[in-house]
């Protein structure tokens, strides 16, 4: 019976071998008549024959023959299914081949039709352009003329002419259309210009002999053409070229005449740039057109640009040429070629689709668009029809399975009546296999050889002295495993981890020498005892209790414990318990390994930590930034009424200054909330500067308090007094700090004092403090809580002051403040008590100055700018925003000097070296043509020791380093105040430069 159950199996097996070669051999022949092959599939081939290699070779003699001649048969009847697979797969390769063919001219008609659907729709909306252009110009002419109609009509009897005329041109003069090319101007009808938006300088001006860059009369030819009708369009034309005498529409006018003032009104626009508005629109509808398997339209110009590429326009377009795709450019250059020698045409090349980021090959169609030099085409990928043919692969497939189910009853009939006459065959030979195998036995148990001469057939003598050899071999083996043993025990004692071994009582069996040093006693002391021998009784428990279960559950157990170490050390250690077996899978015991992870739970610690740091610090922020928009616009609300109400003309001289105050007081909010995001933002990058150089306390203290009582004045807290307290002590007046980061800090807590203080008093002052000079602000405000006093110093927080209204501010200024305060070597801290008002304390390090020593304002007339007389001065500025120059100009009106600008920086360089009289350049580092930092080495290519003052309004943290890596010798930031204009200007004006 036992003999039956194996040669079943026997069956059994090689029926499923037969079937898994079958199946994968399938799988290959399929993919071949795709063109693909599944090397998986070969892999499992070569696999399923390596496994009939082991079967024979752990078989018996009989076995084996028996096994033959099964497959032997087995293989005729492959053979014969193979031929029928084979036979339907060639079929099934010509149909996919015609279903192939079908579908590429399927597909070649419609791109080609998606292609000239979009250019005709492109053509078509391009002929309503002149159209289109000329109903909006002539819309917006009769609307300026309505507005003056109704202007006119309303005030002819109370108002006079020029003051209508004045009404008119301020109403229109802000108008503008058509993405703001166009706009409204007049002429008189004599051909004087009244209104001209764009170029105010050239108002009021005779007109009639002004002409176009084509040599055309403007205002000559509208004046004679009204003299006709009273309006009208205006149509300009240029010559395609010399040769031909022919022209192209390029701009149209229309104007309309205004009787009531001697006016006419009128507007133009360039048929160009309305067509550049069409062509935006149009690629915008083409890039959602979509067709069949997501096809897309895709159009580049002639010059290489991709205006549409892969369904999506770009933000800009794409250069082809400059892209470095080889594949792409080589692809465009193919589409330009069929573009001009054939104006359409199809090709086809490899091209990455977007589905799943490979490249495959695709056929387009392109037509050139020769008025707009635009290549407009769409393609399919030819692979789109394989998942068709897929469908139909796998019904092969189905069929083929169910002849193979069919194969395997055939072959199990045919193995159930071999296996009758192989069990006849083979009995005569087992006798003589059972006598071998019983000597066999006995020598490789007892080490004894076999003796050849006993053996009867020739085969297993031969047998009988690999035998031998093989026992020779063993006992050398045996040998080698002895040392292998030795070598894997020097290795696990080697290891830092601790490792221990137990039985199934829980009894120690082995270990490391790093776990027998933590117990402190050698290994051979350890086996044998349990955990109750060495750690105490509740940890004992619970180990067992691990073990026990581990035992039952034969799943590994993985635990975290701190643990005492023998030296008195607290470490963490991370467990593992799993089971060992022997061959036979039966449990031996249990073996574990801890590792020391005592770091390592530290480090996740401090991540834990920072993490919360920077949840906070984002909550933080995220206040700050509501704060941060309210602080921005309550100035510039300010700003922009007031500005407003001055345009008024019925306003009084004390309201427009009133007016104009405001203007200014919230203009300086504005710069001062500025300056404190970027001071947070160089302290957060770590470029905050400290300029140490002499500075005056006294003047610091009188400066602070004229500012600060004039700010009391402003804010009209009539009942807090502001009292500068100096004690009268040997301190030097001049000390060695940063003189404008120390009016920093003390502005801002000054500036906190007053903001918090409704009526008493405010001290500030300073005095000598072991090496430190130690400065205070104490005011009698609303005071600061214990708790609010720890988080005061921190960015971005601020006193809830609950109760009563918001009092402004962004949660910066003491922030920075104590960082600059560090920078400079000091401290920083607040006494205070809720309701009683705070006292903020901080200290600089004392380094006095020299007692000959003479200041900087004491050397120039910085505080006296306007006793300064540089009328023989001649400066440079380079500036193509005109309220810039304007406000320089106004600033430099009483010294004297002659100035000289430039819009651009070609300009500038061409002044520099035409006129050899500047003394000094100011520039503005984002100018036209070149940028600041060219034009500043230019210059001291030209004269090194010229002045050049970088003017710039971009205030990032780097920009000053720029400018002096550029060569310009100082920097000014935008807006600059008159003052320090003034204080930078006397510097390098002093005496001219050396050329």
């Amino acid at each position: 019976m036992a003999n039956y159950h194996l040669w079943c199996s026997e069956i059994i097996f090689i029926y499923v071998t037969a079937f898994d070669s079958l199946t994968a051999l399938l799988r290959i022949l399929s993919g071949s008549s795709t063109g693909v092959i599944n090397f998986s599939d070969i892999r499992h081939i070569l696999k399923l024959y390596s496994r009939i290699i082991n079967y024979i070779r752990n078989q018996s003699l009989i076995t084996v023959l028996s096994v033959s001649f099964m497959a032997i048969a087995s293989l005729v009847v492959l053979s014969v299914s193979f031929y029928l697979a084979y036979s339907e797969m060639k079929q099934f390769k010509a149909e996919s081949d015609n279903l192939r063919s079908s579908f590429n001219e399927t597909q070649k008609l419609l791109i080609k039709s998606e292609v000239e659907r979009a250019i005709k729709y492109i053509e078509y909306n391009r002929s309503l352009s002149q159209e289109n252009i000329k109903r909006s110009i002539k819309q917006r002419v009769d609307e300026a003329y309505e507005i003056a109609n109704n202007i006119y009509t309303e005030n002819k009897s109370i108002k006079s002419n020029s003051e209508i005329a004045k009404m008119v041109k301020d109403a229109l003069r802000p108008i503008r259309f058509n993405q703001g090319r166009a706009d409204i101007f007049i002429y008189t009808c004599d051909g004087y210009s009244v209104l001209l938006p764009r170029s105010h300088k050239f108002e009021n001006r005779n007109s009639i002999n002004f002409r176009d860059s084509l040599g055309n009369y403007l205002v000559r030819n509208e004046i004679e053409f009204l003299k006709q009708v009273d309006r009208g369009f205006l149509t300009y034309r240029a010559p395609i070229n010399e040769n031909i005498q022919d022209s192209v529409v390029y701009k149209f006018t229309y104007v309309r005449k205004f009787a009531p003032l001697n006016w006419y009104f009128g507007s133009k626009d360039y048929l160009k740039d309305f067509e550049d508005d069409l062509k935006e629109d149009l690629l915008e509808w083409l890039s959602h057109l979509r067709y069949g398997n997501a096809g897309y339209i895709f159009i580049n110009t002639l010059d290489g640009k991709a205006l549409l590429s892969n369904g999506d326009r770009p933000a800009k377009p794409v250069d082809i040429l400059q892209s470095g795709d080889k594949n792409w450019i080589d692809i465009f250059q193919n589409c330009r070629r069929i573009a001009l020698d054939e104006n359409d045409g199809f090709y086809e090349y490899k091209f990455i689709k977007l589905a799943s980021n490979d490249f495959e090959p695709k056929v387009s169609y392109v037509k050139y668009f020769k008025e707009w030099n635009w290549i407009v085409g769409a393609g399919y990928y030819k692979n789109d029809i394989e998942n068709d043919i897929l469908l139909k692969q796998n019904d092969l497939k189905a069929k083929i399975f169910s002849w193979a189910i069919r194969l395997v009853v055939l072959l199990v009939l045919f193995l159930l009546l071999f296996y009758i006459f192989a069990r006849l065959v083979s009995g005569r030979l087992l006798l003589e296999f059972s006598r071998f195998t019983a000597n066999f036995r006995k020598a490789s148990l007892e080490s004894i050889l076999i003796e050849k001469e006993m053996v009867s057939f020739k085969e297993f003598r031969e047998l009988s002295e690999s035998v031998n050899s093989t026992i020779l071999e063993r006992d050398a083996a045996r040998i080698a495993l002895e040392k292998e043993q030795a070598l894997l025990r020097s290795l696990i004692d080697s290891i830092p981890d601790f490792i221990f071994f137990k039985d199934t009582n829980s009894k120690y069996v082995g270990c490391n020498k790093a776990f027998a040093s933590y117990i402190g006693m050698k290994e051979t002391d350890i086996i044998g005892k349990t955990d109750f021998d060495f750690f105490q009784k509740d940890s004992a428990e619970r180990y067992l209790k691990s073990d026990l279960k581990i035992l039952e559950d034969h799943i590994p157990i993985r635990n975290e414990e701190w643990n005492v170490f023998s030296d008195g050390s607290r470490r963490l250690l991370d467990t593992v318990k799993v089971i060992y077996t022997d061959n036979k899978g039966q449990v031996l015991g249990i073996m574990a390994i801890s590792r020391d992870i005592t770091e390592k739970e530290e480090i996740q610690m401090q991540f834990k930590a920072a993490k919360e740091k920077a949840e906070e610090s984002d909550r933080l922020k995220t206040a700050f930034l509501a704060n941060m928009s309210h602080e921005i616009r309550t100035p510039m609300n300010s700003i922009i009424g007031f500005s407003s109400l001055l345009s008024e003309d019925s306003l009084s001289a004390e309201e427009k200054t009133e007016y104009i105050q405001h203007i200014n007081n919230s203009g300086e909010a504005l710069l001062n909330l500025i300056d404190d995001i970027i001071d947070i933002s160089k302290i957060e990058a770590g470029q905050l500067n400290i300029s140490i150089e002499p500075c005056n306390l006294k003047e610091l203290v009188n400066e602070l308090f004229v500012s600060f009582s004039d700010q009391l004045n402003r804010k009209l807290k009539t009942d807090v007094k502001l009292i500068a307290e100096v004690e009268q002590h040997d301190i030097s007046e001049l000390v060695y700090t940063d003189p404008f980061r120390l009016r920093q800090v003390y502005s801002n807590l000054l500036g906190n004092a007053i903001k918090f203080t409704v009526k008493g008093a405010i001290r500030y002052g300073y005095k000598l403090d072991g090496g430190n000079l130690l400065f205070y602000v104490k005011d009698t405000g609303i005071g600061i809580s214990e708790a609010d006093q720890k988080v005061i110093f921190t960015r971005f927080r601020q006193v809830i002051d609950s109760g009563i209204r918001h009092r402004g501010g962004t949660g910066l200024g003491l922030a920075i403040s104590q960082n600059i305060i560090e920078l400079l070597g000091g401290s920083i801290w607040v006494e205070s008590v809720l309701g009683e008002g705070s006292i903020f304390y901080f200290t600089v390090p004392y380094k006095p100055v020299e007692p000959n020593y003479l200041s900087p304002k004491q050397k120039n007339h910085a505080d006296f700018p306007l006793l300064f007389d540089w009328s023989s001065k001649t400066m440079l500025i380079i500036e193509d925003i005109d309220s810039h120059f304007n406000y320089i100009y106004t600033a430099l009106s009483r010294t004297g000097i002659n100035l000289l600008r430039a819009k651009d920086g070609v300009t500038g360089l061409n002044i520099c070296k035409e006129n050899g009289q500047v003394d000094l350049v100011i520039l503005d580092v984002n100018i036209p043509k070149m940028n600041g930092y060219e034009i500043a080495r230019e210059i001291k290519k030209l004269s090194p020791k010229m002045p050049v003052i970088a003017h710039s309004n971009r205030l990032t943290a780097n920009e000053e380093k720029l400018c002096f890596q550029a060569g310009c010798d100082d920097y000014i930031a935008k807006p600059a105040k008159f003052n320090i204009l003034m204080n930078i200007l006397s510097r390098y004006l002093e005496t001219k430069h050396q050329k």
